[in-house]
């Protein structure tokens, strides 16, 4: 069996994220702050359906900030996973003191190997295919 580039580095392969509601609250990394995600983001300012996933930094409620990522209402439920795994990766290399530009980039190497891990070939060669509409991705 071929190793992927994680295995080779010895890098545990990522888990496949799971989320209890379409809204809510969730730790992840080496982030800081308390996460506030919303899986089913209406299109708006923020997200839409060719511009899926957006984070940012936001003052919380009970004082502080939180970090908050939106995913658009159309992702397929199949891919949200996929989405929220490339905005936390990206927000995760932001705080270790990468440069946006180019943690966009590396987010997307580790998010095709997350894909290509929790994806059949076929379900990935889809994945891909949806991929390609998207501005940016």
């Amino acid at each position: 069996m071929k190793r992927s580039p994680e295995q080779q580095r010895g890098e545990p392969e990522p888990q496949r994220l799971t989320f209890e509601k379409p809204k809510g609250w969730y730790r992840y990394g080496k982030i800081p702050y308390k996460i506030f995600y919303s899986l089913e983001h209406p299109t708006g300012s923020l997200v839409d359906d060719k511009n899926p996933g957006k984070f940012r930094v936001t003052p919380d409620t009970g004082g502080g900030y939180s970090l908050s990522i939106w995913v658009h209402e159309a992702v397929p439920a199949e891919y949200k996973d996929i989405v929220m795994h490339h905005e936390l990766i990206e927000m995760e290399l932001i705080f270790s003191g990468g440069r946006q530009e180019e943690t966009h980039q590396q987010a997307v190497v580790k998010t095709e190997s997350y894909a290509k891990t929790h994806l059949s070939p076929e379900e990935y060669e889809n994945f891909t295919r949806w991929q390609k509409t998207l501005d940016n991705y």
